[in-house]
């Protein structure tokens, strides 16, 4: 397998498994926390849980490849374009959220703690990379 296939393999891998692993926090959220804490409690106890989960996921998937710091950026980065695929094709379509709404959990000025999670999740593979060749 060429290291293109093998970096757009590795980068569909991280976008899918951080979507399941987003789904099922949301789950736990819409099912457990927003219903005994309330809506932004809800969600503030699942940031740190499901980033958490996804970052360790790109930690350990760089790992288990092996790969270089620069591979593991761009595979990193590459996961995050595949989740926010996966994401807003979800929101847009099967949720029937507006592009409005959507956007709106994009923005810092209002709160929102997503793109955070994603700057998180495009470097973990490169810093589990990086720190593995220390």
């Amino acid at each position: 397998m060429s290291s293109s296939s093998r970096l757009l393999l590795n980068a569909a891998l991280y976008g899918l498994g951080a979507f399941a692993i987003g789904f099922t926090f949301g789950v736990l959220r819409e099912l457990v926390f927003i219903p005994r804490f309330g809506e932004r409690t809800g969600h503030l106890l699942e940031f740190p849980l499901v980033t958490g989960c996804i970052v360790v996921f790109g930690w350990w998937l760089a790992r288990l490849k092996g790969s270089r710091p620069s591979a593991a950026l761009l595979f990193g980065v590459g996961g995050v374009g595949v989740l926010l695929a996966i994401e807003s094709a979800f929101a847009l379509g099967f949720l029937g959220m507006s592009l409005e709404d959507y956007l709106a959990t994009f923005n810092l000025a209002q709160g929102a703690l997503f793109p955070y999670a994603l700057a998180l999740m495009a470097i973990a593979p490169f810093l589990s990379a990086w720190s593995a060749r220390r």
